[in-house]
């Protein structure tokens, strides 16, 4: 019983990785291309706060993870 929780608790914690992974490339293409446009007299640079930088880190950290061990507990 308290493996099964664990397990969905995994698995929505791997979504929720992907989400936040995901949410940061789409800004970092949206602002890579916001940079290469010449109309934009200011160029728009990508920047992340530090809380922001750690929980990207630990999301694809999760992620590559997951994807050589798996989710399943034993």
């Amino acid at each position: 019983m308290l493996i099964e929780i664990s397990n969905k608790f995994l698995v929505i914690c791997f979504f929720l990785s992907c989400l936040n992974t995901l949410r940061h490339g789409y800004y970092f293409i949206q602002a890579y291309l916001l940079y290469l446009s010449p109309n934009e007299e200011t160029p728009v640079k990508y920047r992340l706060s530090n809380i922001s930088l750690i929980l990207l880190g630990i999301s694809i950290a999760y992620i590559l993870s997951t994807l050589f061990t798996g989710i399943t507990l034993k």
